[in-house]
């Protein structure tokens, strides 16, 4: 029998079991037990030691997580304790109007808006209040707190019914993306009894008495997320009844239905993630053919239904490289005229479309501002915004007349302001107060070569000057992954960072989308890697410009940007002092066998193809950990119930690493009830942040 030959990058040792000391920090890990488990691919045969590890709800693995946990929570509480972070990030929390904290803001998607989200006290998560009379006179309408005694539960999104009679939200438990659906009446009357399950991914679309929505056969927690199907729902009927309204053959099809606010027109998108395809039906209830009805069939495009105004659809598509606003009509769905003006260098983030304009928000780089067009697409007015900020949540609210918008930065807490229709001028309707001087802190956009000689943007954020004598601490952070626009959005954590004698910076890596579709083509698929060599050319420009020293320089990713954390930490280890990956993608040969994975394979490609599997095995954190390197002090964060990005990549990430021979800390916090998002509630979202910023104080900040 012909054995295949190993895959040697790919192999990890293989000694049954492994506990030591870390001497310089006297951390004990529990011990691992390896099982050899060989997965073939392609030819090759790779040894995966902590395989085990995956089957998360087995008890002895959740043994094996308590008992890190013991280890990993005892030492950060003790690193948070002695450098006071605690104490100190909530001095740089918010003073009042507790709910603007995160920008956990939020008002309602339709446009008769009289609901918003916000916190009401540290302890539980996010309420939805009810407008009474005037924009700040509100009432708790539903409180996450009578919903479970024992889950924490977080109220994800909602959308009213077109009467205002009746709100169904979504909210979630323990952090899952699972979702349930309730209602709750507006009047006072008597509310539907009914909680809807299986629910995931999904908006709530009405139509008359009821409402659309989006679900899945549920299962364990690792399980693929596949067999999508839309249902109708009529209030005061128990779930069973629902109607099946749209459901294909291939269990990999995903659907998403949205509809006007007016009811009066919706559009399906069904999405195959393995074909990258696209389909788009309608659905006219006006009409007299009650059936979904072809738009663009088969297509390589995605489009994203805005709204349906004077006979025409208005869709968010990518143009030419460009993501824009456009509109067609049913009879000639082909014949796309666009609404949006292209800017060179700016992307839309945003936009709310009216009666007879859409206000429009683009960012570029560092510096945002909002267009306002007719429906035909001439420019009515640019709207210039301060420097260094981001604008999100806009939303018309046509009651009132208001145009209300948030503003943000890395150091300035959201604010709420208000568009002017008539002039376009705008002012703060809502701001809140911090316990530090926002003004004292700089910006600043550069530009340094990737390894191919690309020209990559970073943001710099710091204090009063940035010195040139290698010896300020710096953290770094990137996500560069599936064309997303990483907007600046405040956080505590890089005040304290800033305020503790360091400074900030953000790379603007390929694979993200802050500069077009370019550029998150040539961060995905075949091109990953150069993800990762802007990140790491990135560390390297800020040494070489003596802003700082590798013992002085951390990265810090989330999601994606865990992978990238992961992928600089196996490449580059000398380059950085300390490592935080949070709910990090690690382990790219078997990713796409949990939860959502098959979602990403346009991203990162599949294992189950050749020259991508090579590829994947090429960057893999996971398997590109290697004996006999000292890799920097490094926190892995994830969350048991984190059903996006498993925690399994965590488990077997901090274990492999603690199995090798270094003397730096490798730990390991599974946070319990939460999931990938983190926690809900404002004081456990202030202690997470101690513990992760106490490690980074540590090994960044106190060091000579």
């Amino acid at each position: 029998m012909l054995r295949l030959p190993y895959l040697p990058s790919l192999l990890l040792s293989s000694i049954i079991l492994t506990s030591f000391s870390i001497n310089s920090q006297s951390l004990e890990y529990p011990p691992t037990i390896k099982r050899p488990t060989i997965n073939e691919y392609h030819g090759y045969q790779v040894m995966d030691e902590y395989q085990w590890l995956e089957e998360i709800d087995r008890p002895e693995v959740r043994i094996w997580v308590e008992a890190q946990n013991d280890v990993s929570q005892k030492h950060l509480r003790k690193l948070a304790n002695r450098n006071n972070t605690i104490n100190m990030l909530n001095e740089y929390m918010l003073q009042k109007k507790r709910w603007t904290t995160y920008a956990n803001i939020n008002f309602s998607s339709n446009h008769e808006s009289n609901y918003r989200l916000f916190y009401d006290d540290d302890l539980s998560a996010p309420s939805i209040y009810y407008r009474e009379r005037s924009f700040n006179d509100y009432r708790v309408l539903v409180d996450p707190k009578f919903i479970s005694n024992s889950d924490r539960i977080v109220i994800e999104n909602f959308a009213p019914s077109k009467d205002d009679r009746y709100l169904a939200y979504l909210y979630s438990r323990n952090g899952s993306d699972w979702r349930e659906i309730k209602i709750q009446s507006t009047e006072g009357s008597v509310s539907p009894p009914e909680i809807l399950t299986g629910v995931k991914f999904s908006n709530v679309s009405w139509l008359n008495n009821g409402f659309f929505y989006k679900k899945y056969q549920q299962g364990a927690i690792t399980d693929q997320t596949l067999d999508s199907e839309v249902y109708y729902h009529r209030l005061f009927t128990e779930q069973e009844d629902d109607s099946l309204v749209f459901k294909t053959n291939s269990p990999y099809d995903d659907f998403q239905l949205s509809g006007t606010y007016q009811q009066d027109m919706y559009v399906l998108e069904i999405h195959n993630p393995i074909k990258n395809q696209y389909s788009y039906l309608y659905f006219d209830p006006t009409s007299d053919i009650k059936a979904f009805r072809p738009l663009h069939y088969k297509v390589n495009y995605s489009l994203e239904f805005i709204d349906f105004k004077h006979g025409h659809f208005f869709m968010e598509a990518t143009i030419h490289n460009k993501s824009q606003v456009i509109t067609f009509t049913a009879q000639k769905p082909l014949e796309i005229r666009r609404v949006t003006p292209e800017y060179e260098d700016a992307q839309i983030t945003g936009y709310e479309l009216m009666d007879d304009k859409i206000v429009v928000s683009y960012q570029a780089l560092s510096k945002p501002f909002m267009t306002v067009v007719d429906l035909e697409g001439n420019v009515l007015k640019e709207v210039d915004l301060p420097g260094g900020v981001s604008v999100s949540n806009m939303s018309y609210q046509k009651a009132s007349g208001d145009f209300i918008f948030l503003l943000q930065s890395f150091t300035i807490p959201p604010v709420v302001c208000k568009l002017d229709l008539n002039n376009y001028d705008y002012s703060v309707v809502e701001r809140t107060g911090v316990n530090f001087d926002f003004q004292s802190f700089k910006f600043s956009t550069q530009y340094f070569p990737s390894k191919d000689g690309t020209m990559i943007p970073i943001f710099i954020v710091y204090k009063n000057e940035l010195k040139k004598d290698g010896k300020t601490p710096f953290l770094l952070s990137a996500y560069g992954g599936f064309g997303v626009i990483s907007n600046p959005h405040y956080d505590p954590g890089i005040i304290y960072f800033i305020e503790q004698g360091g400074a900030f910076a953000f790379v603007h890596a390929r694979g993200g989308g802050e500069l077009g579709f370019d550029w998150w083509k040539n961060g995905r698929l075949d091109q990953k890697q150069n993800t990762f060599d802007d990140v790491i050319a990135a560390a390297e420009y800020l040494i070489d410009e003596k802003h700082t020293q590798p013992a002085k320089l951390g990265f810090i990713g989330s999601s994606n940007g865990g992978l990238v954390a992961g992928a600089v930490l196996t490449q580059r280890p000398e380059l950085f002092g300390a490592v935080v990956i949070k709910v990090g993608v690690l382990d790219m040969l078997r990713y796409e066998r949990f939860t959502v994975g098959p979602k990403w394979v346009k991203e990162f490609g599949s294992a189950s193809d050749s020259l991508q599997f090579l590829n994947l095995a090429s960057y893999s954190p996971y398997h590109n950990l290697k004996e006999g390197i000292e890799y920097p002090p490094t926190l892995l964060v994830t969350a048991h119930t984190d059903d996006r990005v498993p925690p399994l990549h965590s488990f077997k990430f901090a274990a492999a690493l603690q199995g090798l021979s270094g003397s730096n800390p490798a730990l390991l916090w599974t946070q319990q009830g939460t999931g990938h998002s983190g926690a809900a509630n404002v004081s456990e979202k202030v202690e997470n942040k101690a513990f992760v910023y106490g490690f980074l104080h540590e090994h960044l900040l106190r060091k000579d």
